[in-house]
């Protein structure tokens, strides 16, 4: 049984993460929370999901007092860089929500501490385990649709998600707790998307506006477009709508796939075909997501495995956004 400290036990820890430990059978036998780091002590609110952890009030405290095999860092992207560092330097394993830092500029002190370590990195890309972006990525593999020439995915949220009541409920509108606003918390799920399906881009064009709530000191809109050799990624991302929505739309030269949040659908020289996904915007869908990527978690400790690809990964994802958020700024589209 591996040991799990949790750093911070905000909204994703309990409606995720923890959901995802107590309810899968594999990882309710392979892995425990015994620990909780957090401005303030969350198991009252959480007494199903938190038996038997104890409280520590900072990261120095639970590493004085409490012996654990890995911690699962779920606070805001403004604390990734230090507990990262500081949890390597014990030679802890590591699960760290997206993205990697909150600012480009700690990259390179991050990927120093994981680097030769044996310590065992995975970064919260929870979207890869989605039934729709798998069933979606296996139709490019195989080439059903030809070669790519267009990908576009639509994101519409009323307002940013809100964090726990009992810390900080806007964090993700402060700049300096989360980084960035939509392109950050979102765009950073299409990122890894993009890289994982279509590799690194050459060029990213973005245009980065608040066009609904002033009061957010991030932007709510992101406009991005990543450019390959022979084709386009197009990213339409906001916080401004009247309604949650996703959409997906990837055309080939011999077929297409277009998800409206309900049906994805197959279109090639055969006819159209349905290929039966839940909604993707349905956060109930999050827990066996996360699930799926705890147990791969769970299986690179087991094995050792403490293999560069997903540090590299986060890395990639940081370079992107560091490049959209400066293209933004500059009115130009920018080489990666």
């Amino acid at each position: 049984m591996y040991r799990g400290a949790l750093i911070g036990c905000g909204n994703i820890a309990a409606r995720g993460h923890l959901p995802a430990l107590r309810s899968d059978p594999v990882l309710y036998e392979a892995a425990r929370i015994v620990a909780v780091v957090d401005v303030a002590d969350p198991r009252p609110a959480h007494p199903g999901l938190l038996d038997g952890a104890s409280y520590f009030p900072t990261l120095d405290a639970l590493l004085r007092t409490q012996r654990v095999d890995f911690v699962d860092i779920c606070a805001p992207p403004s604390t990734h860089a230090d507990a990262i560092e500081i949890c390597a330097r014990e030679g802890l394993h590591i699960l760290c929500e997206k993205p990697l830092t909150d600012r480009p500029a700690s990259v390179a002190r991050v990927s120093s501490a994981l680097r030769g370590t044996q310590s065992v990195f995975v970064p919260c890309h929870q979207y890869k385990y989605a039934p729709l972006w798998s069933a979606i990525e296996r139709c490019i593999a195989a080439g059903s649709l030809g070669r790519v020439t267009l990908a576009r995915f639509e994101v519409w949220r009323t307002q940013a998600d809100t964090g726990t009541a009992a810390w900080n409920p806007a964090w993700r509108t402060q700049r300096e707790l989360g980084g960035g606003g939509v392109l950050t918390d979102t765009g950073a799920h299409y990122f890894y998307l993009a890289r994982w399906m279509f590799g690194m881009p050459q060029r990213v064009t973005a245009v980065l506006r608040n066009l609904k709530h002033s009061q957010y000191a991030v932007e709510d809109t992101a406009l991005v477009t990543l450019e390959y050799d022979q084709m386009a990624v197009q990213l339409a991302l906001t916080w401004a709508a009247s309604e949650r929505a996703n959409s997906v739309y990837i055309a080939g030269t011999a077929g297409s796939l277009a998800y409206d949040g309900m049906r994805l659908l197959q279109t090639t020289a055969g006819g159209t075909h349905e290929l039966p996904i839940g909604d993707v915007s349905d956060k109930s869908q999050y827990v066996s997501w996360y699930a799926a990527l705890l147990r791969e978690f769970v299986q690179r400790m087991r094995s050792a495995n403490t293999s560069l690809d997903l540090l590299q990964e986060a890395e990639a994802v940081m370079h992107l956004l560091d490049v959209a958020y400066r293209a933004g700024a500059e009115h130009r589209t920018l080489d990666v």
